[in-house]
């Protein structure tokens, strides 16, 4: 028999989300468009230099020179105000090397 958490540590977590909105993210399906396929792919890149580098938001938000606002958007794969186009001079920007592979 599974035990579920307690109300007050279903309640706790819940406070904790809304005070910070960097410890969750959006869930991009595998049967989204390919274009929303490719943003996650490309903020998934952003995502794993900012940890390799050890950069924290704001760090990276300047590298690129964007708002911390945007950066936290694309590192929470909230990436709709983006075009790909966009996506991709982040990454160009910061050296990343990234291909887009045709699958048959």
């Amino acid at each position: 028999m599974k035990k579920w958490p307690k109300k007050e540590t279903i309640e706790e977590i819940l406070k904790k989300l809304d005070e910070n909105p960097d410890l969750y993210t959006r869930v991009i399906s595998n049967d989204a468009s390919l274009v929303d396929r490719m943003k996650r792919d490309i903020c998934a890149e952003l995502i794993i230099y900012k940890r390799e580098h050890n950069l924290n938001q704001r760090e990276l938000a300047q590298k690129l020179e964007i708002s911390e606002a945007l950066i936290s958007k694309i590192l929470r794969y909230h990436f709709d105000e983006f075009t790909l186009d966009r996506l991709i001079r982040y990454l160009e920007s910061l050296d990343i090397k990234f291909e887009f592979k045709r699958v048959a």
